[in-house]
């Protein structure tokens, strides 16, 4: 009698959560955006017979629902906890290391790419008559490598660092292991960010000053954020992980005028720092409000001809607000995004130095640096 309810009670039980997870997918508000996850949601596929003759119309029904499923984001925090506990570490894309950390897998290495990406910038720089200075960083995974777990793949960061140097010969060269070897014990990387914490940007930051010869300007506390998630929890699932501490510096008196221009489209701000975006999981765009095609950061404050390019990925972001304090001008291009020409600006602006600022697996794998050959 028992089994034979058993029988009966659990296929009722599977056909009472089907029913009810169905209910809700209809019953329940469709969101726009995955805040754990940092990304957009699919939206409801538009019916056409084409889409529906060619297999389109199937795709993006199985894409929409796994995107809007209830209690989706419970789930993929389930399936990720699930896999550390059956050894899979790293199987979702990320690595969770000792003491918090969670470091992203690193992708296929292209050395030849790099090389190819570090010629095109050159050429760029010597073609502008530019005074370049290079500052590759290395990833969390390979600076970091005793907090990762024991059984990883291997991150090429110094392979990638190690070629750049050699090519670029007769220019100026920032080893950025040797600032963070130097950098007294302090937090280098957010536990749940690829990017450099503030403290690790200032000592780049401080690094550069006394490459160029510049004054080492002093910063004090402005705020601090306790609730950053950054891009390695939000691909992890890792949902328990503790948020990090996001630390913002300014120069006492500072005053600087932020121009962003997005095509024909542009925006003036009088301050280094977003604050609206520490509302959001994602904080890392307070600084210089994340990535844009080209950003101008004139400061007010002075006046001795000091102006300088800077082409380059987000590790800049941070960076860039403390050496702000040094120039009169510095422009911001993100390649990615910039496809005007830069050597009108160069003339028109008189400007003489490049600083190339680029995370080492990211040089190695652009496909937008070859933009400069037509720039």
């Amino acid at each position: 009698m028992k089994k034979r309810l058993l029988t009966r009670a659990l296929p009722a039980c599977f056909l009472l959560i089907v029913l009810t997870l169905t209910v809700l997918f209809f019953a329940l508000p469709k969101q726009d955006f995955a805040e754990n996850e940092k990304r957009l949601l699919s939206k409801k596929p538009a019916f056409s017979f084409a889409a529906l003759l060619d297999g389109t119309l199937t795709e993006q029904w199985q894409t929409y629902l796994a995107d809007h499923f209830p209690l989706r984001e419970a789930f993929v925090g389930l399936h990720a906890y699930y896999e550390q506990a059956m050894g899979q570490n790293g199987d979702s894309g990320v690595y969770r290391g000792k003491d918090g950390y969670l470091f992203a897998k690193q992708g296929k290495i292209n050395l030849k790419k790099a090389e190819t990406n570090v010629e095109a910038i050159r050429a760029f720089a010597q073609r502008n008559g530019l005074n370049t200075t290079w500052m590759i960083v290395p990833c969390a995974g390979y600076t970091l490598e005793k907090k990762l777990p024991p059984f990883h793949a291997k991150y090429r960061d110094g392979e990638i660092i190690d070629n750049v140097r050699a090519q670029t010969k007769g220019d100026s060269f920032i080893d950025c292991r040797d600032v963070f070897l130097q950098s007294g014990g302090i937090q280098l990387y957010y536990k749940t960010d690829h990017h450099l914490t503030s403290a690790a940007s200032r000592a780049l930051y401080e690094a550069y000053c006394v490459a160029q010869k510049l004054e080492k300007h002093d910063f004090l506390p402005l705020q601090t954020s306790e609730g950053f998630y950054g891009t390695a929890y939000s691909k992890s699932g890792l949902w328990g992980t503790k948020p990090d501490t996001l630390e913002l510096f300014e120069e006492p008196g500072g005053d600087y005028t932020v121009t962003i221009t997005e095509g024909s489209d542009k925006k003036k701000h009088g301050s280094l720092y977003f604050t609206e975006h520490l509302e959001n999981k994602d904080q890392y765009p307070v600084f210089l409000d994340g990535n844009h095609a080209l950003v101008k950061i004139h400061n007010n404050n002075i006046e001795n001809g000091k102006k300088l390019l800077i082409v380059k990925d987000s590790f800049a972001h941070c960076f860039t607000c403390f050496l702000a304090a040094n120039y009169e001008t510095i422009y911001l291009v993100d390649l990615r995004y910039h496809r005007t020409p830069i050597g009108d600006l160069l003339k028109k602006e008189k400007i003489g130095d490049l600083l190339v600022l680029y995370g080492a697996e990211n040089l190695a794998s652009s496909t937008d640096i070859a933009w400069l050959s037509m720039l």
